[in-house]
């Protein structure tokens, strides 16, 4: 039997639907066949540049039979109510990160997927990178030796640009500013390679900005297996994305030029992982020679391969997505916890978090 392409409509126009646009209709496993945003102006670009239908109201865009499942990025405060009503129509969802900017929210998103039973794909999609793949299998094989602390770090200029009028510029849609924006992705990596954490200290500024929001921040992890991480993040700065892998046998440098995030085709063309191990071990310390070795990169597509497992999991082709409603309500509980424990100034567990929703 022939596969046959989910037919999808995407649910927000901004700037990243276009980039996801991109990314899906690369793929054969995927049909863009409608649109809707609130702007006409927006709904009229995005049909032009796709070649796609639009609604000019959600609910005309829900009760279409030919639409399959929403491609949902909209601003973050407003995940709950659209993947609510999506679930309530029977469509499967996807859903950029973060799955919400409140706990509340994010449970709410759980409880309408699972009670729908439809399809439900979050997109943290920096896991996929080849560098945090390769260094998953290296961590996993023991070629690190036993690996006690990861330091990483997601920042960009955006922070610069934005101002109160803007939704990113605003701390109830998004808190933390990068925090929310950029740093969960590294939350999320850090899942995908430690487990789930069990509490964070953190630090939260505002500076160089027109806006109240928080840009630059500082965050500490303890996971629940009891290894360590950094997490720093800002909007103050020119594109940043690395991570440092420190085991008993070796240490791992990887970076990404962030100038390519965005074309997820290439973006691991323009990236490099350094191991550093022992070339020559002694019992002198002083006579142990160091290594550097570049690790060649396998490329892959994050954004296009996380759509094509949504697609897959619809056609029941696997046993779901990899990122799903419970990493992603792990993944926001570390952001709260971290804003709740700059605020007073004391470690916070996630679990204080997600008790108190």
């Amino acid at each position: 039997m022939s596969y046959q392409p989910v037919r999808v409509a995407a649910v927000g126009l901004g700037r990243w639907a276009n980039i996801m646009a991109r990314a899906y209709t690369r793929s054969e496993k995927i049909q863009l066949v409608s649109a809707f945003s609130r702007s006409e102006q927006k709904r009229n670009a995005f049909s032009e540049r796709w070649g796609c239908q639009t609604e000019d109201s959600l609910e005309k865009l829900l009760s279409r039979d030919d639409i399959e499942a929403v491609i949902v990025t909209t601003p973050n405060d407003q995940h709950a109510p659209v993947i609510e009503a999506a679930a309530a129509a029977g469509k499967h969802v996807y859903v950029d990160k973060p799955i919400a900017v409140r706990m509340d929210h994010a449970k709410r998103i759980e409880k309408a997927v699972s009670d729908a039973g439809v399809v439900f794909a979050l997109g943290h999609s920096a896991r996929r990178l080849a560098g945090m793949r390769q260094a998953k299998e290296m961590m996993d094989s023991g070629r690190l030796g036993g690996v006690s602390m990861i330091e990483t770090n997601f920042s960009n200029e955006r922070g610069l640009e934005i101002t109160s009028d803007n939704w990113r510029g605003q701390r109830h849609m998004a808190p933390g500013g990068p925090l929310t924006q950029l740093a969960v992705h590294n939350i999320d990596c850090l899942r995908y390679l430690f487990g789930p954490v069990k509490q964070v200290f953190s630090l939260l500024k505002s500076m160089y900005t027109k806006a109240e929001q928080d840009t630059v921040t500082m965050t500490l992890c303890e996971f629940e297996s009891g290894k360590l991480a950094y997490i720093g993040s800002n909007w103050a700065t020119p594109g940043v994305f690395f991570m440092n892998v420190y085991g008993t046998e070796a240490t791992l440098f990887y970076q990404l030029d962030f100038g390519w995030w965005s074309q997820s085709q290439v973006v691991d063309e323009h990236s490099s992982l350094i191991l550093r191990e022992f070339a020559s071990m002694t019992d002198d310390p002083d006579n142990r020679q160091l290594q550097d070795v570049s690790v060649k990169l396998i490329n892959r597509d994050m954004f296009k391969e996380q759509f094509e497992e949504f697609a897959d999991a619809i056609r029941g082709v696997n046993n779901g997505p990899e990122v799903d409603a419970a990493t992603g309500i792990h993944n926001i509980a570390v952001v709260l916890a971290a804003l709740r424990s700059s605020q007073e100034g004391r470690p916070v567990t996630l679990k204080e978090i997600i008790e108190e929703a």
